[in-house]
């Protein structure tokens, strides 16, 4: 299971999409770390994602935790600015996903100037203290992005790329506005990006290109539920010990699913769960499904662009079949939705 531990709700940073910090919750970890403890070591396999606002704004509290807590592996998701406030801790980490969205116009305009530069910078020290865990670069894909170029233009940089799309809490942008990006530049962008990761297959080249990865890997291995666990295979912990489904959402009731000491899980339902491509999709997104803000045609915008993607993987099928066995991902859940 997938523990997301938010270290602090502050970030740094006041990125266009998301606002900066995440409210809510108090300003600093106001449980007890045995008590966290505890609660992970019932699960054998547990994983540990550090997750803020910006965690490394607490970085001791990350190596603490790293120290204490008995996990099996251990994720963090940061803007980059302090990466090497990890120190030796650095190397116990399996994943590291910084936040970039692509070219450095594109970052920057988004996150803040010279964003770009300090993701840079923070990859540059990874590789300079060999780091021998996952980087992945993580993207929001908004009304500024060309999904073909943002990501080829990282994939020079990083071995694995993710995105999720800027849509339905965003304040950037209207159903109307989202929906001609869609047609007129992401649809038309994903064909491109997948006709050369299909082609780069066939070569024997793998590029990481996560909803790619992920999808190819549910279509050919199977799968089950939302990719990224929440509310059943993957909770997040408050500043206060509250249990919750989603990261991003800790203001909402349906999220709160109990305390360190009992919590319940939740799922999607209808029209998720006897959709025909469920067994890829998985619902797509537990916020979405129960804040329907877009409205349900909204809701039905990104089940299209959802099926469109699983389709342009799937009338590859054959072609990629070759490489299946090499398809499988992620080797566990490192916060990555699979499905943008």
């Amino acid at each position: 299971m997938l523990y997301i531990v938010i270290v602090t709700p502050r970030c740094n940073l006041h990125c266009a999409y998301c606002g900066g910090s995440l409210h809510g919750m108090p300003g600093e970890i106001q449980y007890h770390l045995h008590d966290l403890a505890a609660f992970i070591a019932k699960d054998a396999h547990a994983v540990v994602a550090f997750y803020g606002g910006e965690p490394l704004l607490e970085a001791d509290v990350v190596k603490r935790m790293i120290d204490t807590l008995p996990a099996q592996r251990f994720v963090i998701q940061t803007n980059g600015f302090f990466m090497e406030r990890m120190e030796s801790h650095l190397h116990r980490l399996d994943t590291v996903l910084l936040s970039v969205d692509g070219r450095e116009e594109v970052t920057d305009f988004y996150r803040g100037e010279g964003c770009y530069r300090k993701v840079m910078d923070a990859l540059a020290f990874l590789k300079s203290q060999g780091f021998r865990g996952e980087v992945i670069a993580r993207m929001a894909a908004s009304s500024r992005t060309d999904i073909y170029e943002d990501v080829m233009h990282l994939l020079q940089h990083f071995p694995l790329v993710h995105w999720q799309l800027d849509a339905v809490w965003s304040t950037m942008w209207d159903l109307d506005a989202f929906s001609s990006w869609v047609e007129e530049s992401y649809h038309p962008g994903l064909e491109r990006l997948v006709r050369f990761w299909v082609d780069e297959l066939k070569r024997g080249v793998i590029h990481g290109i996560v909803p790619f990865l992920g999808i190819a890997s549910r279509m050919f291995h199977g799968g089950r539920g939302l990719p990224c666990g929440a509310g059943s295979d993957a909770v997040t912990i408050a500043t206060d010990g509250t249990v919750m489904a989603c990261p991003i959402a800790p203001d909402f009731s349906w999220n709160v699913l109990g305390t360190l000491g009992h919590f319940e899980r939740i799922g999607v339902g209808e029209p998720c769960t006897t959709c025909d491509v469920y067994g890829i999709c998985g619902g797509r997104c537990l916020f979405t499904h129960k804040e329907r803000l877009w409205g349900e045609k909204g809701f039905e915008r990104l089940c299209d662009t959802t099926r469109f993607l699983i389709r342009e993987i799937a009338r590859h099928r054959d072609e990629i079949a070759p490489m299946r066995h090499k398809l499988r991902y992620p080797p566990f859940n490192n916060t990555t939705e699979i499905i943008p």
